[in-house]
This record gives structure tokens, C-alpha cells and sequence, in this order.
């Protein structure tokens, strides 16, 4: 194995451990927790995109969830949505990758149209695709799951993305980044 490719497998594991550390503490405070782990979450996908490079990042958006999963940090209720979320996460990370070589502003284009691609997947997903598929989720927890994978997936994936931009930014300037 190559010395960057271990390099950039350290860091992207660092990257989901930081992850589960956030989706550990959004747990810990559930009034607050989608405002907080979904921004980090999003930030830490397009961190990993930048920094190790865009296969880690999609490795890291399909792992999330599924993590989030098993350490009961995504209620069980919750578990026929998980390949729903990890496609979003999936699809956001596509959208910045390919949008961020196009010309100056692809990285700003990246984060919007990749977190208004995956608000409307996970909107639809929610609201059409689970009531079609008749997974077995409670009525009650598929109206609570259109609501929170609607306009709040929106919000978090466009402050994560631009939180992820400003660190980046940061970092080049510092010449941590090339």
C-alpha cells in the first residue's frame, strides 16, 4: 500500500471516529441534536472528500449511518431508512466532488446543489418511497420522519458543507492543505 493511501485511511478513520464522538453527544442532548450532529456530520463528509480524497468521503457517508445504527445512536425504528440516508450522504458527496472542479465557485455550487439534492432524496424517501414500500414503521413515526428529513436536511447539510469550506479555507491558508 502506497504511503498516502495509508496516510489518507488514518485520517479518513479519524474523520468517522469524530463522527460517532458527535453522534454520541447530539444523543446526549436530543432537543438540540439534529441542529448539532447533522451540520458536524455533513462537514466531516465533505472534510473527508477534501482531505483523503472523494472515495473516503463516500466511504464515510456510508458508514455514518450505519454506525449511528448500531451504537443506538438512530432509533431501531429507524433501521429500514438507513439506505436511504446513506444514499443521500452519498449523493451530496457525488455533487460536491464532481461540482467542486468546475471553475472557481464549484466548490460553492458543490455544497448547494449536493445539500438540495439530498434534501429532495430524503424528502421523497420519506414521504412517498416508505409509505410505498410498506417497510413496517408506525404511521407515527413515518409523519415524524417526512418532517425531519425535509427542510432540516436542507439546512444541515448546507451549514455543515459551508462549515467544511471555512475550515478548508483555513487550512490552506495556514498551509496545512496545499
Amino acid at each position: 500500500m502506497k504511503h498516502r493511501t495509508v496516510n489518507d485511511l488514518i485520517k479518513s478513520s479519524l474523520f468517522l471516529a469524530l463522527a460517532i464522538v458527535f453522534q454520541v453527544v447530539g444523543k446526549s442532548f436530543p432537543g438540540i441534536s439534529q441542529l448539532f450532529v447533522g451540520p458536524a456530520v455533513n462537514a466531516i463528509l465533505i472534510l473527508t472528500a477534501v482531505i483523503c480524497g472523494g472515495t473516503y468521503g463516500l466511504l464515510i457517508g456510508f458508514l455514518t449511518p450505519l454506525l449511528a445504527f448500531l451504537t443506538g445512536q438512530l432509533a431501531s425504528a429507524l433501521g429500514p431508512f438507513i439506505p436511504f440516508i446513506i444514499a443521500g450522504n452519498i449523493l451530496f458527496v457525488l455533487s460536491f466532488i464532481i461540482l467542486s472542479k468546475r471553475g472557481k465557485y464549484g466548490k460553492y455550487l458543490g455544497i448547494i446543489i449536493g445539500a438540495f439534492i439530498k434534501y429532495i432524496f430524503l424528502s421523497i424517501s420519506a414521504s412517498k418511497l416508505i409509505p410505498l414500500f410498506e417497510l413496517n414503521i408506525p404511521t407515527k413515526i413515518i409523519n415524524k420522519l417526512a418532517i425531519t428529513m425535509g427542510i432540516p436536511q436542507l439546512i444541515t447539510a448546507l451549514i455543515g458543507g459551508f462549515f467544511a469550506l471555512i475550515i478548508i479555507s483555513l487550512l490552506k491558508k495556514r498551509k496545512v492543505l496545499i
